[in-house]
């Protein structure tokens, strides 16, 4: 007799986990880091997430889509303001 967790979770759903950075257009520190996870089978939330983020962007900062993993905390990283990029920040 096998006995386990029923699975709550379909295993077909594939989630999309999406990374904006809201950055300092002068120096390029990352002010704040938001993440969205949506599954395609959920209906849209009350907003997008990049309209989330960018309500977080004051006068001297601007939003920008990235890859999740480019900001994982792993280590230090800024956006470079001429090509709003994720890079290493210099240290």
């Amino acid at each position: 007799m096998s006995i386990g967790m029923g699975g709550s979770t379909d295993p077909t759903l594939l989630a999309l986990t999406r990374a904006f950075v809201v950055y300092d257009t002068t120096t390029g520190e990352i002010l704040h880091v938001h993440r969205s996870v949506t599954f395609p089978e959920n209906p849209p939330g009350r907003s997008e997430p990049e309209a989330r983020a960018r309500r977080l962007a004051g006068a001297n900062a601007d939003v920008v889509e990235v890859d999740p993993d480019e900001v994982n905390h792993r280590r230090p990283v800024r956006v470079d303001v001429a090509t709003r990029r994720v890079i290493a920040a210099d240290g």
